[in-house]
């Protein structure tokens, strides 16, 4: 991309600069952090103009690690990750990262290279860390005060005043401190150091944690485990029991016996506890040890040759027990052996012990025999008689004594508490002498071992422990490691460990170390204890205790929590920055792992700090009735966890809408109808609508004014119209009703609307009836034919067609015999009246193309034609005089007015509507709701009886000519006369004739001619 740019700036007209911004931002900004706006901090608009500035587009030239993003268009600088700065920089001082952008415009040909140095700031959000977390250090005993020991120091990720700032010890008030030394580079040398004396013998083991504080506002702390191993040094010299060892022993004894036993006990361990024996150089070694012996190992004593009372009365010499430790410890004992003449025997001893004995020179003792109790019985004897066998004994270890039971008996009892942890065997000594001259005495030596028993439960060496370990991690992780003593040996000094609990850990029986058994979870226990048991393998066996403190250190593996799968709310229409409802999240985590914060994708909506949701502009229920949209709890972790939930906020309807009319409207708002309309008759509905909903949507309907002699009464709930009342009008009349339409809403809203109704002065003419039993059959037939199915409207449209066939033939058979029959009685009608009649058929025929027809059938007595004969009845009425015209009158009468027993076969008066074949019914255009012009023009300004004469004067004509009375051209002047002759003449030629036929003989109309286009329709017509 880089070539690609250095070729486009060649061909940029405006000259390129270069400038530096800088932004701050701390670490761990949340992803799409806004960092800074470009332009903003550039002042790109200050040299350009509103359309050239919105039209640069910006794009990075160099971005490390992709970091950051930006906004195209807006040239906003966010965050493309969250930037965690110990992963970017290191442990440098300064973060900073330093961005290439480029702000160009095409289509002026502008271009600015910007360099953005972003610098990401330090948070304390690293511990402290101890590799490894635990060491072991060995200090000899009685090391010099101030000798110290380097320990490794801690890390800490963070940088400045997030680092490690000092470090302490824990107990701060031990036999140990800590010297710290801070280096140029900031890292720490860290060294324990002795302050008070250390003995072995007193305390052999020590645990320290060693903490490293960094100096955020609440300081992160790591903690290293310190086992402190005191080891031994020769600082003891062996003890003997005594400092002086006496004893007197026969010149005869023999040689072999053991003469006594010097004891030495060392409070060192291992070699330097270790104790031998050997004769001193001081003494005259050549002489003691021609006479005794010395066993290095256990100090005893033994004869090795004859002893001569003569010789030597009185042996002295000095025995050493020294150590085996790099420098020898040793100590010294005096040793005198006194040698008795033969001739005054000695006392001779014997000795039994009561248990535990092993031979005559090994006891074996549990500690804690009580005091008093008797462990061997002494049996002296000496057979000298006089003073000589006077014996008296002694006994040399003070941790017995000798009791006399009766003369020459003794009992060894226990003086005081034997303790083995203090001495775990005794060498004793009964010395008996006589009371002769020279006295003679006798010694008898044993040993005491205290057997151990289980006295001393194991002992912790510190009374509490305390461990850190963060959550989740496997299984098998070290957490601490404890260490418990028992004062017993052998076996009760083997110490077993356990944990008294399931908290998730695990202990090392043998070592006493804790691990994780399982991971842990910091939000089901953040802290918990356990008792640690420390059971040695004594009968029965005993146990120490300690408590182990869990501190779970938290880690951020919980997202937030909604309580509910979806939340709801209701708020009014109208209403601005108003409550809706809150939301809340939990999270399980602690500090900023369990701090959360909202946000919300509907710019129509706010969220606040609480999870209080507000309006940010007012909602309009009839634009939306319910949003939609997601809250995000995000918390402040390392690594953010987020949870959505979506919420409907529905909005609640106000009364904020009147209702509108569709019908009447500006355009339309016109009705007519005849005022002779059946009353109850409904004329037109209201139509009206209103946006709200509910009740402030249900409307009601009422008249406001105009509704003169309450002529309309209007529906309450639907807006029907309905014709209520009727009177006379000699005229067309308009009503203009102001009609009101209101909603049940509180308050209620309401709109008028007028309607026009106009009520036209016509006169209802007849309407037909049918009058004919055949005919209508077929029309019966026709309409079930069209209903049935296809196959059986063909099968009895051809029925049909096939008897109306043969009724037309016969029909036509019976019309050619009548005019056979009737042609004589036709002759003599003036051939004037004819050719008068001549003009006739054209206005007949034009007017009843527009009149109503009717087709009767052959009954002449019951069928009509008025459209072919109702002129020529009106006409010869005109111009028929005396009795003929009577009656030509009577039967017009007939005609129009049928008597009551006939009336259902008669027809009706067609209307008098210029515009259409049928007006008797109401008719509205403007889609049904008012009149037409047409219709207004031709049902109005006419009297009733101008249009009841039209239908049957061909000449009269409501908008053009007035009704006219024909008169026929006078023939010769005799026209009167020839009327009355034509009369006569035609009376006589009615005898025996039907009505029908009588009045078509008097107008000479030719009945076959009717029948015969009559008959080219195969049902009767009706308009």
């Amino acid at each position: 991309m880089e070539p690609l740019y250095v070729v486009l700036l060649c061909f940029v007209s405006t000259a390129v600069a270069e400038s530096l911004v800088t932004f701050t931002i701390k670490e761990d900004t949340p992803r799409f952090h806004t960092v800074g706006s470009i332009p903003d901090a550039f002042k790109l608009a200050a040299n350009l103009t509103r359309d050239q500035f919105e039209s640069l587009r910006y794009q990075f030239l160099t971005n490390p690690g992709n970091l950051f993003d930006i906004g195209t268009i807006s040239g906003e600088l966010r965050t493309n990750t969250s930037v965690d700065r110990e992963s970017v920089c290191d442990f440098h001082t300064v973060c900073q990262k330093d961005l290439t952008v480029t702000a160009r415009a095409t289509n002026f040909g502008y271009i600015e290279i910007l360099t953005v140095r972003v610098i990401i700031e330090d948070i304390n959000d690293n511990s402290p860390v101890f590799d490894p977390s635990s060491m072991r250090l060995t200090i000899p005993e009685h090391s010099s005060i101030g000798t110290s020991y380097k320990i490794h120091s801690a890390t800490d990720k963070d940088v400045g005043i997030n680092s490690i700032q000092s470090y302490n010890i824990v107990p701060e008030n031990g036999p140990f401190g800590l010297n710290v030394t801070k280096t140029l580079d900031g890292s720490f040398f860290v060294r324990v150091v002795i302050r008070q004396t250390l003995d072995r013998e007193i305390q052999n083991y020590y645990q320290l944690n060693i903490r490293a504080l960094d100096g955020g506002s609440t300081p992160n702390v790591g903690v290293l485990t310190v086992h402190v191993d005191v080891s031994d040094i020769n600082d003891n010299s062996p003890v003997f029991t005594q400092t002086t060892y006496n004893t007197s022993v026969q010149e005869n004894v023999t040689v072999g016996s053991d003469i006594l036993q010097c004891i030495a006990t060392d409070k060192d361990i291992l070699d330097n506890g270790k104790v031998s024996y050997k004769f001193s150089q001081r003494s005259d070694l050549e002489m003691i040890k021609a006479k005794f012996s010395l066993n290095a190992e256990t100090g005893q004593i033994n004869l090795i040759s004859q002893l001569n009372y003569g010789e030597q009365k009185l042996y002295e010499f000095f025995i050493e027990a020294y150590d085996h430790g790099e420098e020898v410890r040793m100590s010294q004992a005096r040793v005198i052996i006194n040698v008795l003449d033969a001739g005054n025997n000695a006392p001779s001893m014997d000795i039994a012990f009561f248990e535990g004995g092993n031979g005559s020179q090994l006891v074996n003792i549990r500690e804690g025999t009580k005091e008093d109790v008797s462990i061997a019985h002494i049996k002296v004897t000496d057979a000298d008689p006089g003073q000589n066998g006077v014996v008296e004994c002694s006994i040399s270890n003070a941790a017995f004594w000798l009791q006399e039971v009766s003369s020459s008996n003794y009992v060894v009892l226990v003086k005081s508490a034997l303790d083995y942890e203090t001495v775990k065997s005794y060498q004793v000594t009964v010395s008996c002498q006589d009371q002769g001259s020279p006295s003679m005495s006798s010694n008898l030596s044993f040993t005491v071992n205290i057997m151990d028993d289980n006295d001393n439960a194991p002992k912790f060496v510190q009374r509490l422990y305390q461990a850190f370990v963060p959550e989740n991690k496997p299984a098998g992780m070290r957490v601490a490691e404890v260490l418990a003593k028992d004062g017993d040996s052998g076996v009760n000094a083997v110490i077993r460990y356990r944990l008294e609990g399931d908290i998730g850990l695990e202990i090392d029986s043998v070592t006493g170390v804790v691990v994780t058994s399982r991971p842990l979870d910091r939000e089901a226990t953040p802290q918990t204890s356990v008792r640690v048991l420390a059971v040695d393998q004594g009968n029965p066996p005993l146990t120490g205790t300690t408590t182990l403190f869990l501190n779970v250190q938290d880690v951020n593996d919980n997202a937030p929590r909604f309580n509910v799968s979806q939340y709801s709310f209701e708020v009014y229409e109208n209403m601005n920055n108003i409550r809706v409802g809150t939301v809340y999240a939990v999270d399980l985590d602690s500090e900023l792992n369990g701090q959360i914060t909202y946000s919300v994708n509907d710019d129509t909506f706010e969220i606040r700090g609480n999870g209080a949701i507000f309006t940010k502009r007012a909602l309009d229920y009839e634009t939306q009735k319910v949003h939609t949209f997601t809250v995000t709890a995000r918390d402040h972790g390392v690594q953010i966890q987020s949870t959505n939930i979506q919420v409907r906020v529905y909005v609640i309807d106000a009364n904020d809408n009147a209702p509108k009319c569709v019908f009447p409207d500006e355009y339309n708002h016109t009705v007519s109808l005849p005022y002779l309309t059946q009353i109850g008759s409904l004329i037109t509905t209201v139509q009206a609508y209103d946006a709200d909903s509910g009740r402030n949507s249900h409307l009601s309907f009422q008249i406001l004014g105009g509704n003169n002699h309450q002529t309309f009464k209007l529906d309450y709930n639907s807006g029907e119209l309905f014709y209520d009342n009727t009177f006379v009008i000699k005229k067309d009349s308009v009503f203009r009703l102001n009609i009101s339409v209101s909603d049940q809403g509180t308050p209620a809203l309401s709109s008028t609307c007028v309607l026009e109704v106009m009520l036209t002065h016509t006169n209802m003419s007849m309407q037909p009836f049918p009058n004919d039993n055949a005919d209508n059959k077929y029309v019966v037939i026709c309409v079930v034919v069209v209903i049935i199915t296809i196959f059986f409207s063909t099968v009895l449209i051809t029925v049909i067609i096939i008897i109306r066939r043969n009724d037309r033939r016969n029909q036509e058979r019976k019309a050619q015999q009548e005019k056979a029959r009737n042609l004589q009685q036709f002759q003599g009608i003036d051939q004037r009246y004819y050719q008068s009649q001549a003009s006739f058929p054209e206005d007949l025929s034009r007017k009843k193309k527009k009149e109503v027809s009717f087709s009767l059938e052959d009954d002449l007595d019951k069928s009509l034609d008025i459209s072919g004969h109702s002129i020529l009845d009106q006409r010869y009425n005109e111009f028929q005089p005396g009795t003929d015209q009577d009656k030509l009158k009577h039967f017009d009468q007939l005609l129009i007015n049928p008597s009551a027993d006939s009336r259902k076969n008669n027809l009706m008066k067609g209307s008098h509507d210029s515009s259409s074949d049928t007006s008797t019914d109401l008719t509205a255009s403007d889609s049904g709701r008012g009149g037409s012009d047409v219709e207004m023009h031709h049902s109005s300004n006419a009297p009733d009886e101008e249009k009841t004469y039209n239908l049957s004067n061909p000449y009269t004509r409501a908008s053009s000519f007035p009704p006219t009375v024909y008169t026929p051209p006078d023939r010769g002047g005799a026209g009167s006369s020839h009327k009355s002759d034509n009369s006569a003449s035609n009376r006589k030629d009615y005898t025996g004739l039907t009505p029908r036929e009588t009045f078509e003989k008097k107008h000479g109309i030719n009945r076959h001619s009717q029948e015969s286009s009559r008959s080219e329709s195969c049902l009767p017509s009706y308009v």
